[in-house]
């Protein structure tokens, strides 16, 4: 591929990878078994390192559309038309390029529920700090963090420089993160501010969650663990008993002694929860659910919350989910519920990365997840306030919804 002799668009992107590899010190490249893309590079790029390709050497999937942006759906998401007219080009020659080489259109940073399920111990290359985090965690497959240009060109290529993550000595807890008896997980907002509180306090290390219940869902997982890369940069979050390298606290240190321990209070995590707490739900005029994208199981609550319920006049609600997940709730009945009430489901990131584009007169934002609420209010840079809740005060405060 370097000399040229798979084309010139393999070439430039392996070669991007080989000065990427040296620059972080990696000994050899390495074949991987599947990639997850984010459809945000610009398109004269794509094309360039993807002249001469005919079809990918592994699975790639999409990630949701960047900037809570989607080119069916904008309008009833309340974007401005000239923001929209200004990225619909560049997300048609995308899209052309992608169905011509065979991406999977998913559109969703939950990957591993929509066919891309890489095994235990396998080499990914993985975009998003979502999908990231989680397949590390969840799935104990392996990737870097790497950027979208970087990831591009391991899914083109087939190959990732071999460093970090990817390593044996590399994937073991640092940090220990024990939890008080006062401490009462139950709602997808509890499991987010543990996560967003652990992120505060560990930054750029992995960390084990030592005495959490090992029934806990794959919904509440997500929502524990996502925050935890937001909230600083945490690589790993192993949880014994439940995630793959964590069988025990000792697999999970690999037989070493933690660097530090962690103990979590109760009042930690109402002071985590009251960082985004400071004013009434019900003033809210969007609320974004989705933050890992909502689930089968998710849309199914939601929609029974919502029966028979319609959005309270000048509210907006939004919900991502991937695009088969959408068909598949579409089939059990569960979007038509919530698009009667008014709610817009799209296949976009709701922690709207890079550019946030809400909905002109949004000033109070909520959402039931910590990693959304970290970003929106960090691109919105003062200009609407962020709110966290569960996912049921949520939905009560823009339809007038009593819980039970």
């Amino acid at each position: 591929m370097a000399e040229g002799k798979h084309g010139r668009g393999l070439q430039r992107a392996i070669n991007l990878l080989i000065q990427y590899g040296q620059a972080v010190g990696a000994d050899r490249m390495a074949e991987i078994t599947s990639a997850h893309v984010m459809p945000k590079e610009p398109p004269a790029l794509l094309e360039e390192y993807t002249l001469d390709m005919e079809e990918l050497p592994v699975k790639t999937t999409l990630h949701p559309y960047m900037s809570a942006f989607s080119p069916e759906k904008w309008g009833q998401m309340g974007i401005d038309r000239p923001y929209a007219e200004s990225e619909l080009p560049d997300c048609e020659k995308r899209r052309e390029i992608h169905e011509r080489l065979g991406f999977i259109k998913t559109y969703s940073c939950l990957p591993m529920t929509l066919g891309n399920l890489p095994p235990n111990g396998s080499l990914n290359s993985w975009i998003g700090s979502c999908a990231q985090i989680l397949s590390n965690s969840m799935l104990g497959a392996r990737t870097n963090k790497d950027g979208t240009i970087v990831n591009m060109c391991s899914a083109l290529t087939g190959r990732t420089p071999y460093f970090g993550l990817l390593r044996d000595e590399n994937r073991y807890a640092q940090v220990v993160i024990r939890t008080e008896p006062d401490v009462a997980l139950e709602t997808d907002d509890d499991y987010g501010a543990l996560g967003y509180y652990v992120g505060e306090n560990v930054t750029n290390k992995s960390v084990v969650f030592a005495d959490l219940d090992p029934k806990i869902s794959f919904d509440h997982l997500k929502y524990l663990i996502a925050p935890a890369a937001a909230s600083g940069s945490v690589h790993i979050c192993h949880v014994v008993g439940v995630t793959p390298e964590a069988p025990t606290l000792k697999a999970a240190l690999g037989g070493r002694e933690p660097e530090r321990v962690i103990t979590v209070a109760k009042r930690n995590i109402e002071d985590t929860k009251e960082k985004f707490r400071f004013e009434k739900p019900e003033n809210a005029d969007l609320v974004l659910l989705g933050c890992p994208h909502v689930t089968v199981e998710e849309a199914g609550h939601i929609a029974k919350l919502l029966r028979g319920r319609k959005l309270s006049a000048g509210k907006r609600l939004w919900l991502g989910m991937g695009n088969p997940v959408y068909t598949l709730c579409g089939d059990m009945g569960y979007t038509e519920v919530i698009e009667a009430a008014g709610g817009v489901i799209s296949n976009v990131c709701m922690a709207t990365i890079p550019d946030s584009p809400l909905p002109a007169g949004t000033k109070k934002v909520l959402t039931n997840s910590f990693k959304a609420a970290h970003y929106v209010n960090s691109l919105q840079k003062g200009k609407v306030k962020v709110m966290v809740a569960s996912l049921e005060s949520c939905l009560e405060a823009i339809t007038g919804l009593k819980e039970g």
